[in-house]
């Protein structure tokens, strides 16, 4: 297809923050090649606010009950309405469920394109996903379809003014000259009954709260914790009775202010989780505890800073896409990660950063 006929392009990621992070290199690449075409994006509702500020793109939608049926779905039927209107010259699909394939083919798209599967016959033109490849690579390698080699390109966050002037009220409560570190323990949601999901990607409270006491031990780092707003109890039992500078803002940030916040921060060691990709999305030095998902194909990437991926490769492990995941009881694989090879990537992370910069008071004696 030609440039000429790719003005009105839509790209389709209905997923968590993360998964749509993961499709912004695919936004830029589409921009700096086609300048000219109008881009839409459909998205969820919860990952809406990780767009709104993306210049790159110039219509956001979003569905906020994305498996309810069609049918059924006042939503999804005004949302088709406006879509037929549009008359899109293409649709990058890049979900795999016949149900997003089913709703994005009502909207009469000149050419539909997607992965090979399940979404098969809503497709005009389809590529194969490569299970030995990046997400980010399969997403640039479908775009590939509109006739140009797309190459490597960043994900993207962007943010607002107020958003930057809130982080910096924020880290004025810290100290100066010694690391700034965020934390995100990640836990997740209550269950049913309001039980905890302690989940499988999850790693102990009390090696999260050693890792802390000994990083400001050694470093003199103070720390931000990051979560939900039903995570914020969990971050305050971390850090319960210590006696250095700790912020728990869990609940108190929105996806383009934590973006905001950890530009700002020299480090953030997390589980597997959203915060970590938009880590590697602004820049920010990263440790990632790594258990059940395919690290191949979804850690956390960065063009221009470092990424450490702690993953003790474990016979039982990945298990996502297996059955194993929903049965495991018992996440060895996160279990088998010490705190003293947190603490050891954590401090390479911090002197590699204090060498390139001015240097922080505790490092420069480290």
């Amino acid at each position: 297809m030609n440039e000429l006929n790719s003005k009105y392009i839509l790209i389709v990621r209905i997923g968590a923050v993360g998964d749509v992070l993961m499709a912004t290199p695919l936004v830029s690449a589409i921009r700096k090649i086609f300048p000219d075409s109008y881009i839409g994006f459909l998205t969820s509702d919860y990952a809406m606010p990780l767009l709104q500020y993306n210049q790159e793109i110039n219509t956001l939608y979003s569905i906020k009950h994305r498996k309810l049926p069609f049918w059924l779905s006042r939503e999804k039927q005004r949302l088709t309405n406006e879509m037929k209107k549009k008359k899109w010259d293409v649709i990058f699909l890049l979900e795999s469920n016949p149900i997003f394939a089913s709703l994005i083919k009502k909207f009469n798209a000149e050419a539909v394109y997607g992965f090979k599967g399940e979404t098969d016959g809503y497709l005009t033109d389809s590529v194969p996903f490569s299970p030995d490849s990046h997400v980010i690579s399969n997403f640039l390698k479908l775009g590939s379809l509109l006739g140009k080699d797309f190459g490597e390109f960043p994900m993207k966050l962007c943010w607002d003014n107020a958003a930057t002037e809130k982080v910096k009220t924020i880290l004025n409560k810290l100290p100066d000259n010694y690391p700034k570190i965020v934390i995100h323990a990640g836990f997740g949601p209550s269950g049913k009954r309001g039980r905890k999901a302690i989940g499988v990607k999850s790693w102990a409270i009390d090696r999260f709260r050693e890792t802390i006491v000994r990083l400001n031990k050694e470093t003199g780092a103070s720390f931000v914790l990051t979560g939900t707003a039903e995570e914020f109890t969990t971050n305050e039992s971390i850090t319960k009775g210590l006696k250095f500078p700790l912020l728990n803002l869990a609940g108190q940030t929105t996806i383009p202010e934590l973006g905001a916040l950890l530009k700002e921060m020299d480090m953030l060691i997390s589980i597997d989780s959203s915060p970590a990709h938009i880590a590697a999305a602004v820049g920010t030095p990263l440790i990632v505890l790594w258990g059940p998902a395919i690290e191949i194909k979804m850690r956390p990437v960065s063009l221009n800073s470092p990424v450490i991926v702690i993953n003790k490769h474990l016979p039982c492990s990945p298990c996502y896409e297996t059955p194993r995941k929903d049965n495991c009881r018992n996440n060895i694989c996160m279990k088998e990660i010490q705190v003293d090879e947190v603490v050891e990537e954590a401090i390479k992370l911090l002197l590699n950063r204090s060498s390139r910069s001015n240097g922080l008071n505790r490092l420069n004696s480290l």
